[in-house]
């Protein structure tokens, strides 16, 4: 009968585990970086008005910190990103719409649409590009 011996391979097996542990703590600090680079970014690309936009962008960490959610919580936000086709805009508790500026009530406002102005989706690929480069860099380390 054949008789082997596991020494090595209990040896590779016990370097690739801890080689594992580093790298899932290495990544954490780099999932944290690249949360936060992207609020910085998107909050440099957003257009200013009222500076409302650019002040609800934040991050939300996954609990394992291996994840994360970046984006505005200000309700037009998606609007900002994408743009808005033409559209009706109508009273909704009141009889007819009035702004400072407006001549007279109006019942409805033919509303022209916007342009996409981006700013979230170039922050993410900035911030994609400088995550792939730090998750190269600690698994060539690694292994």
């Amino acid at each position: 009968m054949a008789e082997f011996e596991f020494d090595e391979v209990i040896t590779h097996i016990r370097r690739i585990e801890k080689a594992t542990a580093e790298v899932t703590a290495k990544s954490r600090l780099v999932v944290e970086k690249t949360g936060h680079n992207t609020v910085g970014y998107a909050q440099n690309l957003a257009p200013v008005d009222t500076g409302n936009l650019r002040a609800s962008i934040g991050v939300d960490f996954d609990d394992d910190g291996l994840g994360f959610e970046a984006g505005p919580t200000a309700e037009y936000g998606a609007d900002v990103e994408y743009g808005t086709r033409p559209h009706v805009i109508r009273p909704r508790e009141k009889k007819a719409l009035y702004w400072p500026d407006a001549k007279h009530p109006m019942r409805k406002v033919n509303h022209p649409g916007t342009t996409p102005q981006p700013y979230m989706r170039p922050a993410f690929d900035r911030a994609t590009q400088e995550f792939d480069a730090a998750i190269d860099a600690i698994l060539r380390d690694a292994f």
